[in-house]
């Protein structure tokens, strides 16, 4: 009875999960920096606050200095590396939705250029040229 209620304290401190925090923040920064809509959002941005809780994971195993600076990576690099993604969304769509209305540009000018010379004129004109002569 009393093998029961004892607590075993010789149990191995589990470590710490320093390299899944990095490894889910690259993934997360790769989302950020994906040029497809919402990936940043639906993507990125969960594991951000995934790599975040690793980080306080981290911490309090022991490890103070490495989850501290996930977690500064969390907070700090990872907006900066969202805005660096919005602005390659931007330009990678500026570009491509470009259209043309032609009815909104106003009316449009036809020139005709004068005919060539060293050419015989048209029928059109020998035909008028033809009753002028004749008169």
């Amino acid at each position: 009875m009393s093998e029961i209620n004892t607590v075993n304290t010789l149990k191995a401190p589990r470590p710490a999960p320093v390299t899944l925090v990095w490894v889910v923040l690259a993934v997360a920064w790769g989302a950020f920096l994906l040029p497809r809509a919402g990936s940043g959002l639906l993507v990125g941005w969960p594991l951000n606050l995934v790599a975040f809780c690793l980080a306080i994971v981290i911490m309090t195993r022991g490890r103070t200095v490495a989850g501290i600076l996930a977690m500064a990576a969390s907070v700090v690099v990872s907006p900066l590396v969202y805005l660096l993604g919005l602005l390659l969304l931007m330009l990678t769509t500026a570009f491509s939705d470009v259209e043309i209305d032609i009815q909104e540009s106003g009316p449009v000018q036809e020139h005709h250029a004068p005919p060539p010379r060293g050419e015989t004129p048209s029928l059109q004109m020998t035909g008028l040229s033809s009753l002028q002569n004749v008169t």
